[in-house]
């Protein structure tokens, strides 16, 4: 009893050293798989922050870099998905009743499958954990939405059940993880109706199988490996580069019992013909040791009664068996194990490490050179731009100093000729326009004359207007354009048709002219004193009469004959218009003259006299009317020419005002154009900055992705399988 009691000891410890090794070993995978997830999940992010990186930056914005981003993102998210789904898959072969059913059971602690002896299993049986969104243990039909409680396994799974589904058909086992401790590390395992049940199950082996980590061959104590089985194991090694290939010979508790001394010997002969399998025919290991390693001999049915209780208190050779059954289980679980993570996860890692490489020389190198480039190209720009703002202010200093000379030069010169012009125009233009004013004259109506006197005035206006500004504007019109031109001011065309307002108005200045028109001899005393009166200075009498605007005199009462001296007698007379002026200077000549001189003088002026009253006609006082007016408005004109000129000097001023506030707003625009260049390039400099340090981190936040794959490499994938 001591014994016994000693040996389910060691059997137990050996055990659960067997059973903790297998766990920690499978454990492994679901922590790679939970890394891994991480990582990607990362990765992810990290792409979709280098998208948002490109598509904000729209100067640098490259179609061809997001059509590779986009990739990129793309395959990340699809391998997210793979990886989500991704579990480590056994998948057990052999003929009918072999056992294969039962060494699952037997892993599963449990009898969860159908098996009997002869043909049990119907269809293809796939053992998972429930999904993370399921709750429930349950079965289903593949691409099926029902799900059937776990008891229908017994009629949907068995082959001696009337509703036993077809061979080709997919039935998913989804049971709680904390069930079977298997389940619990991602693990399938795949049952398979036999490969002798018929010949048209290859495609459904190739659909449901061909992604397994490990081939577990189950074969019958009672025979050795049949020609069925070597010819699918060989296809299987020839679609697969060296397959994990495990030989369970299962029932080996039958052939103990039936022929015990013959047992190493059948033994002997089940392991020479599993090894020139696995080395000689399929070449899935390199010599007889390792395939060796890789054969059992076992009693799935036994090893299931120890691990359910039902056998407390086995016998040794059972124990043996059941040891033999915990290496198996071992070994098996190490190396499922160590092949999902280089199957599943392999492929994976170098995908990310590839995506992080081609991402870092293709995409994140030229973009961080790409950026400094333009930086320092900005900054550039930004200085040249800077010194050509401080040539432009000094520029515009100087252009600021030639305008001021120009203005005083326009200035002058408008004094100058219009001065010159001004007084041209009335001393020849007048004269001559009036005399050649042809227009009815009628002296005899004074309505007439008044109407003749205004067509004279419009007729001036007309002139004077025209001839003063042609003499006027152009000169100025040409000294602006040559001083727009040599300033290079750019301005409007208006400029250059610019031109004085002169608006004379001839009528207001003569709205009071009064002509006269009666005959005045001009040998007579009166027209003699006037020219006399012109070159020698009298004294002033107190009685001179008032001047007209038109220069004539205002007619009043006579003044007196007697005065204190012949001079101011003679200025009396002489003055005086009538007819007692001129007896009383007769009777003076009569005196200081002898008559007959008196007598031929008064003849010559007698007939001078009659000449001229006879030429006294409408044309001869419309030539008195002419000069009469042309010498009043000459002298009114003139009295208003320094006015005149000051009027131009301001219109040209106020021209002036507008150039130079025109000027100053062109450079004032070309000065402000200058400073928003150079603050959207600081901008832009700025922004480049910030884009620069976050592709910056974003390069060491890659680093940091590819320093976790290699150390997710160097944990996961780079150990030896160390069965």
């Amino acid at each position: 009893m001591a014994e016994s009691d000693s040996g389910e000891s060691t059997s137990s410890v050996s055990s659960y050293i067997s059973r903790s090794s297998a766990s920690s070993r499978l454990s492994e995978f679901v922590d790679a798989k939970t890394e891994l997830q991480d990582i990607y999940h990362d990765l992810s992010n990290y792409l979709s922050s280098f998208l948002t990186i490109l598509e904000e930056s729209v100067l640098l914005r490259d179609r061809q870099m997001l059509e590779h981003l986009c990739a990129f993102s793309s395959k990340v998210e699809a391998i997210a998905k793979v990886l989500s789904r991704d579990r480590m898959k056994v998948a057990f072969f052999g003929r009918t009743s072999n056992g294969k059913s039962a060494v699952i059971n037997a892993l599963l602690h449990e009898k969860i499958l159908p098996s009997a002896m002869g043909h049990t299993t119907s269809c293809f049986c796939q053992v998972q954990a429930n999904g993370s969104d399921e709750t429930m243990e349950h079965v289903k039909v593949e691409q099926e939405e029902q799900h059937m409680e776990l008891s229908a396994l017994k009629e949907l799974a068995s082959a001696h059940s009337p509703r036993a589904l077809k061979p080709s058909t997919l039935l998913q086992v989804n049971m709680a993880k904390n069930r079977c401790p298997i389940l619990d590390y991602d693990v399938v395992l795949m049952d398979t109706p036999g490969v002798d049940v018929t010949a048209q199950l290859d495609d459904c082996l190739d659909s449901y199988c061909m992604d397994a980590d490990v081939f577990i061959l189950v074969l019958n104590a009672e025979s050795t490996v049949s020609r069925v089985e070597r010819q699918f194991f060989k296809d299987v090694a020839a679609k697969l580069s060296r397959p994990n290939l495990f030989i369970l010979n299962n029932r080996w508790d039958k052939a103990s019992s039936l022929e015990p001394e013959m047992e190493q010997q059948v033994k002997d002969q089940h392991m020479e013909r599993c090894v020139n399998l696995l080395v000689d025919e399929l070449g899935v290991y390199a010599n007889g040791q390792e395939a060796w390693e890789r054969i059992y001999h076992v009693s799935a049915l036994e090893a299931l009664h120890i691990r359910n209780g039902h056998n407390q208190n086995p016998t040794a050779q059972t124990q043996e068996r059941y040891q033999e059954f915990l290496r198996f289980e071992n070994d098996f679980s190490n190396c499922l194990a160590e092949s999902a993570l280089k199957t599943k996860f392999g492929p994976h890692l170098q995908s990310a490490q590839k995506i992080l490489n081609q991402l870092k020389s293709t995409l994140i190198g030229p973009f961080i050179e790409k950026v400094s480039r333009l930086i320092e190209e900005n900054k550039e720009r930004r200085a040249n731009l800077n010194a050509e703002m401080d040539d432009w202010v000094i520029l515009m200093q100087d252009d600021r100093e030639e305008l001021q000379i120009w203005f005083e030069q326009l200035t002058e010169m408008t004094q100058r000729v219009g001065q010159s012009v001004l007084n041209e125009q009335i001393n020849t233009l007048i004269p001559s326009a009036v005399s050649s004013f042809a227009q009815p004259f009628h002296p005899e109506f004074p309505a007439q004359i008044g109407l003749y006197q205004r067509s004279l005035s419009a007729h001036l206006d007309e002139l004077l207007e025209d001839r003063v500004l042609q003499c006027l504007s152009m000169p100025l019109q040409e000294k602006l354009f040559q001083m727009e031109n040599e300033l290079e001011l750019q301005i409007t065309d208006k400029s250059y048709n610019w031109q004085f307002i002169y608006n004379v108005d001839c009528q207001s200045y003569m709205v009071d002219f009064q002509p006269d028109l009666r005959f005045m001899f001009s040998l007579g005393f009166t027209a003699l004193w006037h020219r006399l009166e012109g070159n020698i200075p009298l004294q002033a009498s107190a009685f001179r009469m008032p001047k007209l605007h038109n220069g004539h005199k205002k007619c009043l009462p006579l003044p007196p004959l007697m005065h204190g001296n012949h001079w101011q007698m003679l200025e009396s007379l002489v003055k005086s218009k009538g007819s007692l002026g001129t007896v009383l200077l007769s009777a003076l000549a009569i005196r200081s003259f002898s008559w007959p001189i008196v007598l031929i003088l008064g003849g010559v002026v007698g007939s001078f006299y009659l000449y001229e009253y006879a030429a006294w006609t409408t044309a001869a006082q419309e030539r008195s009317f002419k000069r009469q007016y042309v010498r009043l408005l000459q002298q009114r004109l003139r009295a208003d020419v320094q006015q005149t000129v000051n009027g131009f000097e301001f219109q040209l001023r106020q021209h002036l005002a507008k150039v130079r506030n025109c000027w100053e707003a062109k450079s004032n625009e070309t000065l402000s154009d200058l400073e928003v260049r150079t603050s959207e390039l600081t901008k832009q400099i700025k922004s480049m900055e910030v884009l620069q340090l976050k592709l910056k981190k974003f390069r060491d936040e890659g680093q940091l992705l590819a320093s976790r794959l290699a150390e997710f490499q160097e944990t996961y994938l780079s150990k030896g399988c160390k069965l």
